[in-house]
């Protein structure tokens, strides 16, 4: 997960959401990747909230110019190819929902899995 202020930019979410504003950009004005129709709305954006380490794939917050936070859907990125997935959730039921079974990701493929754990970024950064 990404945290404002994190001090591992890698996990800071500002620092990401800038990042990943830039890389997604170059990507769909001079690569052949598409742009996900869900941007195709007025006031549509993304806001990154998550990475998955090791494989390159991003969740980010659909967001829109007029909606609540608390309305933004979810968008996943494959990172490392084309593929995006709407999941028209929020961003809590996503997670519980992939983690248990309830919703299949082709991005997230190895999910669910028998045991799950948390790490925060504070315990990862003091390990």
């Amino acid at each position: 997960m990404l945290e404002p202020g994190c001090a591992d930019r890698d996990y800071d979410l500002l620092a990401m959401r800038e990042e990943r504003a830039e890389v997604l950009a170059r990507l769909w004005e001079v690569g052949p990747e598409p742009r996900p129709v869900q941007l195709e709305a007025a006031g549509a954006g993304l806001l990154p909230f998550a990475c998955i380490e090791g494989t390159g794939a991003y969740l980010y917050w659909l967001t829109s110019k007029d909606g609540r936070p608390e309305d933004w859907t979810v968008l996943a990125n494959a990172g490392r190819g084309p593929e995006w997935e709407h999941h028209p959730v929020q961003s809590t039921q996503f997670i519980l929902s992939v983690i248990t079974g309830e919703i299949h990701s082709e991005i997230l493929y190895n999910l669910p899995v028998e045991d799950h754990t948390f790490d925060s970024n504070d315990d990862i950064l003091d390990a």
